[in-house]
C-alpha cells in the first residue's frame, strides 16, 4: 500500500472527526449562549422588564432596537414567544405582530447561517440508520417538514441550528419559514386577543 495516499479507514476516521469537532464546536456554542443568559448580567439586559423600558424610551429606534433584540435573543437561544406577546403589548396588535415576525424572520435566518458556518452539513455525514431516516424526510421534502416544525415548536432557535447540519439549501429553509412563522405569529397573535388581561399579568 502507498504510504504516501491515505487509506479509506483514515479517511473515514478523518470524516469522523471532523463531524465530531463540528457538533462540539456548534453544542459548546449552543450551551454557552444558554449559560450566558441564565447566570451572567446578559440575561438581566434581555430581561423583558429592560427591553419594554428601552422600546418605550426610544421613540422610532425602539422598533429596530426591538428586532435586533430579537434576533441576538434567537443566536442566544431564548424563546421568541415572548417577544412576539411584548411587541403587541408595546406596538399594538397589527404592527407588533408584524415587527414580530420581521424579528423571527430574521433570527431564523441568523441560527441558521452561524448553525451551518460552524457545523457545516455535520449531520449528513453520520451513518447511523435512524439519523439517516430523519434527514431523508427534511431533504425530500424540505419545506412541509419546516412548516411542520415551526407550527409545533414556533419559534425556537433549535430549528435552524439543527436544520442548518442537514442538506436543506437556504432557499428552501427561508421559504418555509416565510410560512412556516406566520402560522404560530397568527395563532398567538389571536391567543393575545383573547386573552390580553391574562397575559399582561404574566408580564408584571
Amino acid at each position: 500500500m502507498d504510504q504516501n495516499h491515505p487509506s479509506k479507514l483514515d479517511t473515514a476516521k478523518d470524516q469522523k472527526k471532523n463531524v465530531a469537532l463540528r457538533l462540539g464546536g456548534l453544542v459548546l456554542f449552543i450551551i454557552s449562549s444558554i449559560l450566558l443568559v441564565k447566570y451572567t448580567v446578559i440575561g438581566t439586559w434581555l430581561s423583558l422588564e429592560n427591553m419594554q423600558y428601552m422600546v418605550e424610551q426610544t421613540g422610532f429606534w425602539g422598533i429596530l432596537i426591538f428586532i435586533a433584540l430579537f434576533v441576538t435573543s434567537a443566536i442566544m437561544n431564548i424563546p421568541g414567544t415572548a417577544f412576539l406577546l411584548l411587541a403587541i403589548m408595546l406596538f399594538g396588535y397589527w404592527q407588533g405582530a408584524v415587527f414580530a415576525y420581521v424579528g423571527a424572520l430574521l433570527g431564523a435566518w441568523a441560527t441558521f447561517v452561524l448553525g451551518r458556518t460552524m457545523g457545516g452539513k455535520a449531520l449528513t455525514e453520520i451513518k447511523n440508520p435512524t439519523v439517516k431516516k430523519l434527514l431523508a424526510e427534511v431533504e425530500i421534502k424540505p419545506i412541509r417538514t419546516l412548516i411542520i416544525l415551526r407550527i409545533l415548536v414556533q419559534f425556537s432557535p433549535f430549528v435552524g441550528y439543527t436544520l442548518a447540519l442537514t442538506n436543506i439549501k437556504q432557499r428552501q429553509y427561508m421559504i418555509g419559514n416565510v410560512i412556516g412563522i406566520l402560522i404560530p405569529t397568527i395563532g398567538l397573535s389571536m391567543g393575545m386577543y383573547f386573552f390580553e388581561d391574562s397575559i399582561r399579568a404574566l408580564f408584571g
